[in-house]
């Protein structure tokens, strides 16, 4: 871990103390109660896979098409933007603490919407106030594990926040796994909503008992406001809060050194080049984790593995808690390695294994693509005058057929893909059951034809079942390594205290706006350009984010954040900061 004592800090006339900090009860419950919020992150952002899978087929929610299908999914993270953009000024003005409560409070109303939500459109709104709270706590959770934990565990404790999201995400399947052994179509689904109220209020409790974070006081109240708190985070550690109490007073002295009354932070932010840059190299990260595609693989687990060739709800929502579970595990991995290994190298062979895999899932989707059966277009038994019917027959195979969500696949054989089937249109009230005409439609005539046929809406049969989902788990354990954690603890310690707030809430609203578009636009890339394109292409830019962040991403492994502050400054600008903190810390006699 560290034994801290830099050549800069050396250089400012004071050192970290040569021993890190006890740890204690107190700090581990703090990085807990602020960990809730990943998790319910993590839980409403994974819940969506699988309870999809049932609203589908909910009589309240007809028709449901794609575009709603993608709407419903994707408001979420479009909201979470907003919400992270309005978290930013609300925590500078009142604390990191109560927006952290707010968030609870906003959790918990979303999770009764949506659990109660009698049509599609009731639904979109409590999805909304989720995408709201979510948006508050990826945020400030992050800042204010920053400014919070010891700076000896500073990099686990936001990692922390990452492995609770990825642990929220996998017991999203396991509770829907559960809960969908109560008529799942009907109430099973609603379980799966309401019951993200229950870890939202255990946060909202708990931080009722804990205190705001030591940095934020110390500039809006003064030093003898954090005194108590830097007294509980070091457990009376008289070295360690002396050493801690001095960085953030010549950080703050530092930043009213330039500070300018009559500029908003933002405009301040834009305006100072050092903290542009690192907002710019913060903002980068937090896209291409998106580009990379992890949220079409947590948002539409369920219809990649369906695609894959699993054909029963059931299964496949056992199928993605154990996908979420490796995820989970995965990020396991940085929390051991990052202060030993640095953000930078786990980031960067992270990109790789995710590079590597996405082509490997494109590879297996064509596999299966070109395994299922074929479209015939004789002896339909079908009225071709109505609606879909000649874009459905135009279809060459069973997985394209399936991929575009006005079509079925019709056949006799649901084993034997050298058995021709029909592509014909879904039935828009039950569309898991029946075409609109032809051989599997509810009016057809059996006497007309000896053979019985079977309907698949979102299915293929296929010998390649298992191969997307082998993969899927090899790219969930790359990614989960390095890309998932990187940009959230990267972004929580690049700027200066008077700018972080802001700078976390653009990043944050930036991932937000990047996953908007890509689970808004998933669906939509399979039928345009397969599959396997959709995956050929997130691999393609994930290998421009690998060039970044191999030239633009700077290690920060055991430096304090006044250091890392500092590794965007030019050499000028970087002597005068130090200059002016030297000073501070002279003038103090510390």
């Amino acid at each position: 871990m560290v034994g801290i004592t830099t050549v800069e800090n050396a250089r400012l006339g004071y050192a970290a103390p040569s021993t890190p900090p006890k740890m204690h009860n107190f700090t581990y419950l703090l990085s807990a109660m602020a960990a809730i919020g990943g998790f319910l992150f993590g839980y409403d952002t994974g819940i969506i896979s699988a309870a999809m899978l049932y609203i589908d087929s909910n009589r309240d929610m007809q028709p449901i098409s794609n575009f709603w299908k993608e709407l419903i999914v994707a408001v979420t993270p479009g909201f979470a933007g907003i919400g992270a953009v309005l978290a930013a000024p609300t925590a500078d003005r009142y604390g990191r603490r109560p927006v952290i409560m707010a968030s609870s409070v906003v959790f918990v109303i979303g999770a009764i919407v949506c659990a109660a939500a009698m049509s599609k459109e009731a639904l979109v709104v409590g999805r909304i106030l989720l995408g709201v709270a979510i948006g508050f706590a990826s945020m400030i959770v992050p800042v204010y594990l920053s400014e919070s934990s010891p700076v000896n565990i500073r990099g686990p404790a936001l990692t922390s926040f990452n492995a609770m999201i990825t642990f929220g995400q996998m017991a999203a399947n396991i509770i829907a796994g559960f809960f969908a052994f109560i008529q799942p179509e009907t109430i099973g689904w609603r379980l799966m909503f309401g019951f993200a109220a229950v870890p939202a209020v255990i946060q909202f409790i708990g931080f009722l008992y804990m205190p705001e974070s030591p940095r934020w006081l110390f500039r809006r109240h003064g030093e003898s406001a954090s005194e108590e708190v830097l007294e509980r985070i070091y457990n009376h550690d008289d070295e360690w809060v002396k050493f801690e109490r001095a960085e953030i007073h010549s950080t703050v002295e530092a930043d009213k050194l330039n500070q300018q009354a009559d500029k908003s932070a933002f405009r301040r932010v834009l305006e100072t080049p050092h903290v542009r840059h690192a907002l710019l190299v913060g903002c980068s990260l937090q896209m291409f984790q998106q580009l990379g595609g992890i949220n079409t693989i947590m948002y539409y687990t369920g219809e990649i593995i369906k695609s894959s060739g699993v054909k029963d709800s059931h299964t496949t929502i056992w199928i993605s808690a154990v996908i979420a579970g490796v995820n989970f595990v995965g990020t396991l991995i940085p929390f051991f390695l990052i202060e030993r290994c640095g953000r930078r190298k786990i980031l960067i062979v992270s990109a790789i294994g995710v590079i590597a895999s996405l082509m490997a899932m494109g590879g297996a989707f064509l596999l299966v693509n070109r395994d299922t059966a074929s479209v015939t277009t004789s002896n339909v038994f079908g009225d071709s005058s109505l609606a879909y019917f000649d874009r459905c027959a135009s279809h060459s195979n069973c997985d394209y057929c399936v991929t575009d969500d006005r079509c079925g696949f019709c056949t006799s054989s649901s084993s034997d893909n050298s058995i021709a089937g029909y592509c014909l249109p879904v039935a828009p009230l039950s569309p898991d059951a029946h075409s609109t005409t032809g051989a599997c439609s509810t009016g057809f005539n059996s006497t007309s034809s000896p053979t019985s046929y079977t309907w698949e809406h979102s299915f293929c049969h296929t010998k390649y079942t298992f191969l997307p989902i082998g993969i899927m788990v090899i790219y969930l354990i790359f990614f989960a390594s390095g890309m998932s954690p990187a940009p959230w603890v990267l972004n929580a310690e690049f700027y200066p205290l008077w700018a972080r707030s802001t700078c976390v809430a653009a990043s944050t609203a930036t991932n937000w706006a990047f996953n908007l578009l890509i689970s808004l636009t998933f669906l939509t890339l399979t039928e345009l350009i397969t599959k396997y394109g959709t995956f050929f292409f997130y691999a393609f830019l994930t290998s421009i984010g690998l060039v970044v962040f191999y030239f633009f991403v700077p290690e920060t492994k055991n430096r304090s954040l006044a250091e890392i502050e500092g590794l965007f400054m030019s050499k000028e600008i970087r002597e005068r900061y130090e200059s002016e903190r030297k000073r501070v810390m002279i003038s103090r006699g510390e």
